[in-house]
């Protein structure tokens, strides 16, 4: 999980408790971050097989990874009539994806996630000022610079930062600003 994806895990599990809440991670420092940010449990990819009686009742996924190969696990492992939300922004990049029989028989309700909008349903009780307002109540709460940065470099650095978060090498960069 990124960065992303740990915050996502953090809110699900304060929401609906951390035995609601598995993460799907194969670096194992990633996988020990999901645990300390809440996930009641964090699987292997390779765990996730169609017959693992554990992940039978998937009713809900999030796939916020940006990769083809997360979203098609997501799509595999969601129960029947589940329901996916894609988070991720795969610009212009191909995501390959098998949509065969399995797929149509699932029922499965793939919705996309936009944050630069807020949906027309919603406009009635939610504006930006608000929508801004929930997000920094939840940036307090879970205190991210506390949990999930990992390194802390001069703003001058943020090069270095981005390819050491563009590598995996780290999970979390925290900038420090000149006086």
């Amino acid at each position: 999980q990124g960065m992303i994806g740990l915050l996502v895990t953090a809110i699900l599990s304060r929401t609906f408790g951390p035995d609601k809440v598995f993460a799907v991670e194969m670096n194992p420092d990633r996988a020990a971050a999901s645990r300390r940010i809440g996930a009641g449990s964090v699987i292997h990819p390779t765990a996730l097989k169609k017959g693992n009686s554990a992940l039978q009742d998937i009713d809900l996924s999030i796939e916020v990874s940006g990769n083809a190969r997360a979203l098609q696990a997501a799509i595999d492992n969601t129960a029947s009539n589940g329901r996916l939300i894609l988070g991720s922004w795969y610009g212009s990049k191909a995501a390959e994806l098998t949509l065969g029989l399995d797929f149509h028989r699932s029922a499965l309700s793939i919705k996309c996630s936009q944050v630069s909008k807020i949906p027309a349903a919603l406009t009635g009780r939610w504006d930006k000022p608000r929508r801004f307002r929930e997000t920094w109540e939840w940036v307090r709460r879970l205190r991210p610079s506390e949990h999930l940065s990992t390194m802390t470099l001069p703003l001058k650095s943020a090069q270095q930062g981005y390819e050491l978060l563009d590598t995996g090498e780290t999970l979390g960069v925290q900038f420090a600003y000149p006086p």
